[in-house]
């Protein structure tokens, strides 16, 4: 299943890079979710950037019948690998994630690309699930649970860009 999303943010590229691969941001997004645990890790790997999250929160949104599938706890891992900015400051990431002990993954791409004074940020991302008979369904619910943190990492972004965190 496809996830497309689309935001934009008052602030340069490098502002907007900056500011997703600061690994307190990342903290205060995990609080916004109301993660169980979560570790973050930024490093360089050549000339690339590499941004691993990894958290664990309670599977009160996912209905009972997937729940079977993930337990009582999701553990999820999502690595985004930036690439180096063009000369207008644009950047790509891949963007891989497991859903673990779902047999769920995800994978795609996202791009910052500067919009006059401001900047865009794209997603488009790809979920698959390979559990017999609840594959599809399962893949809605992964859909929905990452557009619904990421409209909340959205919210955190414009919080912080603003001065207001």
């Amino acid at each position: 299943m496809d996830l497309n999303l689309i935001t934009s943010y008052d602030a340069t590229p490098e502002e907007v890079f900056a500011l997703i691969t600061d690994a307190t941001f990342q903290e205060q997004v995990f609080r916004r979710f109301s993660a169980h645990s979560y570790d973050v890790a930024v490093r360089n790997a050549g000339d690339d950037v590499l941004l691993r999250v990894q958290w664990e929160t309670a599977t009160d949104d996912v209905p009972v019948v997937a729940r079977r599938f993930v337990g009582d706890m999701l553990n999820l891992v999502q690595t985004k690998t930036w690439h180096p900015a063009g000369q207008d400051g644009a950047r790509e990431a891949h963007v891989e994630g497991e859903l673990a002990g779902a047999r769920v993954k995800l994978v795609g791409r996202t791009v910052l690309v500067p919009t006059g004074h401001s900047t865009t940020q794209e997603f488009d991302l790809h979920v698959t699930a390979s559990t017999p008979v609840l594959g599809p369904r399962l893949e809605r619910i992964v859909t929905d649970a990452v557009r619904t943190r990421l409209e909340a990492k959205f919210e955190v972004a414009w919080s912080w860009l603003a001065g207001s965190l």
